[in-house]
């Protein structure tokens, strides 16, 4: 089972950078819908507090989901892909939003932490 975690795990990072990189080339092309540096600090700290409250909660729920027996396995892979995944749709909506891609990659990094948590917490 930890070799299929790390599988989809490293499939929901190239995954999450692609969605990432398709943010920027997006908001390449409209645009700055915040402007100022207050305003993207905000957003960036709602989309940073989302995200790290987020995850506690996830590997709880893959942990009780994996332990469990009527679970599927392909179900478990799955989630956790898409709980790899799911830090760069929050920095996608920043880029696009303020288009600031350095902090933009600071929450997308959150999809390494995510990856690392969910293949190495037992």
């Amino acid at each position: 089972m930890r070799r299929d975690l790390v599988v989809s795990g490293l499939i929901g990072l190239f995954v999450a950078a692609g969605i990432y990189f398709g943010a920027g080339a997006v908001s390449a092309r409209i645009p700055v819908l915040i402007q100022g540096g207050a305003g993207a600090v905000i957003v960036f700290a709602i989309l940073l507090l989302i995200s790290l409250v987020e995850m506690p909660m996830m590997l709880f729920g893959l942990r009780q989901m994996a332990r469990s027996q009527t679970t599927p396995g392909a179900l478990v892979i799955g989630t956790f892909m898409v709980f790899v995944i799911f830090a760069s749709v929050y920095a996608s909506i920043f880029v696009v939003l303020t288009n600031e891609f350095a902090w933009g990659l600071v929450l997308a990094a959150l999809c390494l932490a995510r990856f690392a948590s969910g293949v190495l917490v037992k």
